[in-house]
């Protein structure tokens, strides 16, 4: 069943992405969603607006049915069912146990100090008559 919705969706949506590309692009329309631009007529400027509206209906209503349909399948499923941890063979790579850690340096040791700072040295300019 699950399948069968998910094939008419695919078709629903190209139909509907066909739709939309094939539509013209008009500025007088008077807005996003097609409204009449001031006037009080109710005139169709666009003959692909109603099969656009039905199909973006039956899209909506396919997709929030396969939504309710499969909203509990993948609750038990899992990418690592029935996979058994295996143990790192001696001399591999992996170390099988982390390193002690390094003993605290002494208070005094620890106290940072700020590097001392020479300044650069200065030299004369040499002039071209001295060389």
């Amino acid at each position: 069943m699950t399948s069968v919705l998910m094939v008419l969706n695919v078709f629903v949506c190209v139909a509907l992405i066909v739709l939309v590309l094939l539509q013209k692009s008009d500025p007088a329309s008077g807005g996003m969603f097609g409204g009449a631009g001031g006037t009080t007529q109710t005139v169709v400027r666009n003959p692909l607006a109603r099969p656009t509206a039905f199909l973006a209906a039956a899209f909506l209503i396919l997709s929030l049915t396969m939504a309710y349909l499969n909203k509990g399948a993948g609750k038990e499923s899992s990418v690592m069912a029935g996979e058994v941890a295996t143990p790192v063979a001696k001399g591999s790579i992996m170390p099988s146990a982390l390193p002690a850690p390094m003993p605290l340096a002494a208070a005094a040791d620890a106290t940072p100090t700020a590097p001392v700072a020479t300044a650069p040295v200065a030299t004369a300019p040499v002039s071209p008559s001295a060389q």
